[in-house]
C-alpha cells in the first residue's frame, strides 16, 4: 500500500484558485479548502479588519508521499511569480493511516 501524506497548506486567501490548480496538477484527485481564516504567522496578523487587513485560506489534501514533491515545486514556482511582494504560504506534511 502507498504512503499517504496530509499537505495542510495556509495561504493568502487571493492564491486559493493557483493553489488548487497545482494540486490537481501533481495528481490529487481531491482537497478540502476552508475560506476566510484569519490568525497570525510569520505574515503577521490576518484579521479582516481595516487594522489587520487580509484572509487566509486552509487547504487539506491526503495524496500519495511520491506526489508531495511536485507540490512543493508549485508552490515554489507561486512564490517565484510572485517575489515583488511577500506573499503569505506555507505547507505542512505529515503521515497518516488510513483507518476506515
Amino acid at each position: 500500500m502507498a504512503e499517504i501524506q496530509m499537505v495542510l497548506i495556509v495561504c493568502d486567501a487571493g492564491v486559493t484558485a493557483r493553489i488548487t490548480e497545482i494540486l490537481t496538477e501533481a495528481g490529487a484527485q481531491g482537497y478540502t479548502v476552508l475560506h476566510d481564516a484569519t490568525g497570525k504567522g510569520e505574515s503577521g496578523p490576518r484579521e479582516n479588519t481595516p487594522i489587520w487587513p487580509g484572509l487566509n485560506s486552509v487547504i487539506l489534501c491526503a495524496i500519495s508521499a511520491d506526489r508531495v514533491p511536485a507540490i512543493r515545486q508549485g508552490l515554489n514556482a507561486l512564490r517565484e511569480q510572485r517575489s515583488a511582494r511577500h506573499l503569505p504560504l506555507k505547507m505542512f506534511v505529515w503521515n497518516l493511516q488510513e483507518v476506515g
